[in-house]
């Protein structure tokens, strides 16, 4: 960016920010995207003066006086305090209906004499006031609260000056505008209105006091007072100088909800008004919720039992229901989670707005006023390259010649893109896999590198290495708890393995709907951790160096080794060659509330098709600190470069005959040089009416009632009927799939005991064969003649409703005749008639 200009005063001119964005690669070797601002001026310091806006005379107490460098830290420094009291103006200026005018052609004296209630220029604006006398000063050091010893200070307006100098000797400087109120003497001879209350909320039994103070002479005010039942109470108000209105009111259990105050008035031709609050909250209504055995840290895999108690806003004694769940707080990053309490108690909207018709402004047309009259030029014209005749073109002259060119056509990536070609998906993959490191998401689930890491009790510690491997995101939810009738609850849960911080979300509510939420966080973690940073997947061929963090909480130096094993996650034997983990053993020293990194070279081999497991143990040596261990396994998947094809061959014999077949791709499969065989399946079946039996449950299963669903029911029960008919043998066997041979109705998975395993239980194999099972018992189900004359009995008569006069078929009922549908059921029935389906009672 361009430097500032340097013939302009440096002590005017702004900070400068730079966007700088960087790829850092931390320890581990992993890389992370940020950005960051970079702040740039001539002075090295900044200044803020806290203190606020509008207070009472006798709440100035005390002031502080922030000092930071460019990037907002902290920099003590001595600095220059100074409080000035400035002059308020002798008259209340009205609001402006005109601009401020660049020229005057009538001195400020003459303008008032004309104008008296008016602004002439801009002597309304606080910054313009004229300087008092000086109330305050001294030399003091910044980011601390000063101490006010100013006697008998009056209501008004201060100008707060803070100045002092960088570490350059270039000074800096700051102002502040501040109001003071006095609500007892009611000073107020500079502002048209002002509205002055102690505390904007209030509970039950409490009151609320305010005043409406002004500085005209005499004026006639209109005040509402708006509560919760919707009540309106209107007063009109003398108001003079020094005699501010002045009201108290006494707030019950009938005024939650809050409490609406509205005024208005009129003086020199201008509506003066305003609309104030007071919060009566519904804290009747809220819980409390507190954890007697709640804990911050927490080992991995620790069986916990913690212990709650909901009492009320006042600490009494309830009965309430708990929904209480804890996960990985680092999912946050991609979605926040947070539960909301009830928000049903009723708040005050009961506003009054006032119109200001009537006073508005008006132009006055006392100059005649006459243009200059400018000879237009002559149009141009020249011929022009290309011509769509579309809009929103930019027209760009070259040589004397118009050219057409689309807006932002070079910069549209996604119209270039049609034009260039796109790599196949496994170059897209490969590109991106370069390691470990490439393939990690931004999600750190981990503890973060620091060099300040919270100490662990070494005490919970056991003497064994914990191989973490429960990994899980969600350490528990439980949506039905209840408390006793002293308001206490206690449930126990297991918490994951994970090395990583929990959000804990706790709310409760009981029969009368009074309710709280609770957040609270904790973390997992031990004296020594091993935190891998494992990629999300690897593929065939990846050279790879596999990264790991050792932490050390403890406050004692930690020297020890690391040892990496990979096994195969199917058979479970050791890949660590066929992975070429040559150095499976790494040592490590880490001094005491530090991390180092570890890394292990690997290739993946190609043609494993399989997922790898690592498991990775870190143990310390030196047994002076403590005999400390960790240990993580996962599971990765190694995904191939190569695409499977599936190719199909059907045969079709009729009768006792003979028919030779060649594969033709298969045999010249092998010509090809890349080309791997995977499996070759042969599917027999000796009455293929099976596979059309086999799909008519399929077409019973959909319960929408349009008109194409109720045709499919009853073309199943017809073609099932006729099957049953044509073939009693089938009909025998489905009868005794029904009544003796339920066994019959298992797939032959599920009759393998052996095979149901954990993993097989999560593959699709074996939702297959329940989809197998179910489909069997569907099969014997349809061909139940009575179920069937039963079923194509109500399809008939949904389906004569579903006719129109014409003839036609409507989709849905009530609708117009659809072409298609009636087409749809025609052909259908036209299918039953050829085969032979439909007899004299459904034709």
């Amino acid at each position: 960016k361009a430097l500032p200009d340097e013939n302009i005063d440096k002590k005017s001119q702004p900070i400068f920010y730079y966007e700088v964005s960087a790829d850092i690669t931390d320890i581990n070797g992993e890389t992370r995207s940020g950005n960051t601002i970079v702040s740039v001026a001539y002075q090295m310091l900044q200044l803020e003066i806290k203190v606020p806006d509008k207070l009472s005379v006798d709440s100035l107490k005390n002031i502080t006086i922030k000092s930071t460098n460019l990037n907002d830290i902290e920099e003590k420094t001595t600095a220059t305090i100074t409080i000035q009291q400035l002059r308020n103006p002798v008259k209340i200026f009205r609001e402006r209906y005109w601009n401020v005018p660049d020229q005057f052609v009538m001195s400020r004296d003459e303008y008032y004499s004309n104008f008296p209630f008016d602004v002439y220029k801009d002597e309304n604006e606080v910054k313009n006031y004229e300087a008092g006398e000086k109330v305050f000063e001294k030399i003091d050091s910044t980011n601390k609260a000063l101490p006010l010893y100013i006697p008998q200070v009056k209501a008004g307006w201060y100008k707060i000056t803070a100045t002092s100098k960088d570490k350059y000797g270039e000074e800096v400087k700051a102002e502040k505008y501040v109001e003071l109120y006095n609500s007892k003497k009611n000073e107020l001879s500079y502002k048209a209105v002002e509205f002055i209350t102690e505390n904007n909320n209030a509970e039950p039994g409490e009151k609320v006091k305010y005043s409406i103070a002004s500085g005209f002479k005499n004026i006639w005010l209109i005040h509402t007072l708006s509560k919760i039942d919707n009540l309106n109470t209107t007063t009109y108000q003398n108001i003079s100088t020094g005699k501010p209105y002045q009201n108290e009111i006494n707030i019950s259990e009938a005024d939650r909800g809050g409490i609406g105050v509205s005024y208005a008035f009129v003086q020199h031709n201008r509506v003066y008004k305003g609309n104030e609050n007071f919060e009566i909250p519904w804290s009747n209504k809220e819980l409390t919720i507190n954890y007697s055995s709640f804990r911050d840290k927490l080992l991995p895999g620790s069986n916990e039992k913690w212990k709650a108690k909901i009492s009320g806003n006042r600490g009494e004694k309830v009965s309430a229901e708990i929904l209480v769940s804890m996960y990985d707080a680092s999912l946050d990053q991609f979605k926040p989670q947070s539960w909301s309490t009830l928000n049903i108690w009723p708040k005050l909207a009961n506003t009054i707005s006032w119109k200001t018709n009537g006073f508005e402004q008006e132009n006055s047309e006392e100059y005649n006023w006459s243009g200059d009259k400018y000879i237009p030029s002559p149009a141009k014209s020249y011929d022009q390259l290309l011509n769509t005749g579309e809009r929103y073109f930019d027209l760009i002259n070259v040589r004397g010649y118009g050219s057409v060119k689309r807006k932002g056509i070079a910069e549209n990536s996604s119209v270039m893109d049609m034009a260039m070609p796109m790599p196949n998906q496994s170059q897209a993959l490969e590109s991106k896999v370069d390691g470990v490191q490439t393939n990690k998401v931004a999600k750190d689930k981990e503890v973060s590198d620091s060099t300040s890491i919270v100490k662990v009790d070494t005490k919970l510690i056991p003497d064994q290495t914990l191989i973490r491997k429960n990994f899980n995101e969600t350490a528990f939810f439980f949506p039905e708890l209840k408390t006793d009738t002293a308001g206490n609850v206690e449930f126990s849960f297991t918490i994951p393995e994970a090395l990583t911080q929990w959000k804990l979300m706790t709310f409760a509510h009981t029969k009368n709907l009074s309710n709280g939420y609770s957040e609270k966080l904790t973390v997992t973690q031990k004296p020594l951790m091993v935190q891998p940073n494992a990629p999300r997947f690897l593929r065939e061929g990846d050279g790879i160096e596999f990264s790991a963090k050792i932490v050390n909480l403890t406050d004692k130096e930690i020297t020890g080794t690391t040892q990496l094993e990979l096994i195969d996650a199917v058979t479970n034997k050791p890949v660590d060659g066929w992975f070429k983990n040559v150095f499976p053993t790494q040592y490590f020293t880490v001094a005491a509330g530090q991390s180092v990194a570890v890394k292990f070279p690997m290739e993946v081999p190609f043609n494993f098709n399989s997922a790898m497991t690592y498991r990775i143990i870190a143990k310390s040596a030196n047994s002076a600190t403590g005999n400390f261990s960790d240990g993580e396994e996962m599971s990765i998947p190694v995904l191939t470069n190569r695409i499977l094809v599936t190719e199909t061959l059907p045969i079709n014999l009729r009768n006792e005959t003979t028919k030779t077949f060649k594969f033709e791709k298969l045999i010249n499969s092998g010509n090809s040089e890349t080309i791997t065989n995977h499996v070759l399946t042969v599917e027999y079946s000796s009455n293929p009416i099976w596979y059309a039996v086999q799909a008519l449950p399929f077409l019973m299963e959909d319960p929408c009632e349009c008109t194409d669903q109720l045709f499919n029911r009853y073309y199943a029960n017809i073609l099932a009927t006729s099957i049953s008919n044509s073939m009693p043998k089938i009909k025998a066997v489905f009868d005794k799939w029904r009544t003796l041979d339920t066994a019959a109705l298992l797939s032959n998975l599920q009759k393998n005991e052996e095979l149901k395993t954990a993993l097989l239980q999560e593959t699709p194999w074996v939702l297959d064969a329940k989809n197998e099972n179910q489909q069997k018992k569907n099969i014997a189900l349809l061909f139940d003649l009575v179920k069937m004359n039963g079923e194509t009995d109500k399809a008939i008569t949904k389906l004569n409703d579903m006719q129109s006069s014409n003839g036609g078929f409507v989709w849905f009922k009530g609708g117009p005749d659809d072409r298609y549908i009636t087409q749809s059921i025609i052909t259908g029935i036209g299918h039953l008639k050829k085969l032979n389906a439909l007899s004299a009672n459904n034709a």
